[in-house]
């Protein structure tokens, strides 16, 4: 074969090479193109709210045949678990709702620093009968560290990131941001921790006699609010100051914005605060404790009833139905 001729096949050879990597370079760019229209994060957003809203709706139905069960003699909580479900739902919910909206390790920070914070004034109140106003013991059953019950722990964590999520709700839906020093809203941060931790004291108001009633814990020596002392409710706030005072003092220093797309499911910890109402308000009503019916409603139900207003007046806003 000449010279000629086997440059002429190398040349054809390379056009055809170049041929192919064209097409596949075009095949390429149309399956990237493809691709890109399903938008992984925003698929994965929408996957997020899906299992927080999923979860929250097992809790509503968890409670529901409770309250039906209540209803015909039926104690479903003394089923392991139906028991486990009712208790650790609402755990395993929050978590991944601080995770998702606040980032993995502002979450898993907040959630440790508000079970830890109850669990040391739990363990000095049970061993020492200060902080909470007065010497109580818990029920002999479950799950216990140090004398502390592991579900107290658990809840001090659920409530405390209810109460501070719930502040943030009514920044959220007025378009509102959180005081950080960008800003120079310092002055505002006293003001959402006191909240915080009026949020979460009333619910111990509601929440304490019905269960000094139903035997989880007992004060050994009374006190003038349904038998439970005054300094209960002073030792609740002063652990919710504690704890979202450090969470919101850390976030001041090093703000972040809440993920647009979650924006949204900060409506889960009002309507689960608004379930806890209605758990309460029932539980009250059949033992007949008509005064403790009124004041946790005086107490709780406000806070729903305002959040939800001003939920439903920024989603008009949004649709342009309101200003």
């Amino acid at each position: 074969m000449s010279r000629c001729s086997k440059l002429w096949e190398l040349s054809y050879g390379d056009e055809r090479v170049l041929d192919r990597h064209g097409q596949l370079k075009n095949l390429a760019l149309k399956i990237g193109t493809k691709l890109g229209q399903f938008e992984p994060n925003k698929l994965n957003m929408q996957l997020k709210v899906k299992i927080l809203w999923t979860l929250f709706f097992v809790t509503i139905l968890a409670s529901i045949v409770n309250i039906i069960g209540d209803s015909f003699g039926l104690s479903f909580l003394q089923v392991g678990f139906f028991n486990s479900l009712i208790l650790y739902i609402p755990v395993i919910l929050l978590l991944l709702h601080s995770i998702w909206t606040l980032s993995f390790f502002r979450g898993i920070l907040f959630i440790l620093l508000a079970c830890l914070t109850g669990f040391i004034f739990e363990y000095i109140g049970l061993k020492y009968g200060v902080v909470f106003g007065g010497d109580y013991i818990y029920s002999p059953v479950g799950i216990k560290i140090f004398t502390v019950p592991l579900n107290v722990i658990l809840y001090w964590g659920v409530f405390i990131y209810t109460g501070y999520c719930i502040t943030n709700s009514f920044l959220i839906w007025q378009g509102k941001n959180k005081p950080s020093k960008n800003k120079k809203t310092g002055l505002l941060l006293p003001l959402f921790i006191l909240f915080d931790s009026l949020v979460v004291v009333a619910i111990d108001l509601f929440m304490d006699p019905l269960q000094v009633k139903q035997g989880s814990w007992t004060w050994l020596n009374g006190g003038p609010y349904f038998g439970i002392p005054v300094g209960n409710f002073i030792g609740w706030i002063l652990v919710v100051i504690i704890a979202t005072g450090l969470f919101r003092l850390f976030e001041y220093f090093s703000p972040k914005e809440i993920t647009k797309g979650l924006k949204n499911t900060f409506l889960i910890p009002v309507l689960g605060y608004g379930l806890l109402y209605l758990n309460f308000l029932i539980s009250a009503i059949k033992i007949e404790m008509i005064g403790l019916v009124l004041i946790g409603s005086f107490t709780m139900f406000p806070i729903v009833l305002l959040n939800l207003f001003l939920f439903s007046r920024s989603q008009l806003s949004k649709a342009g139905m309101v200003k």
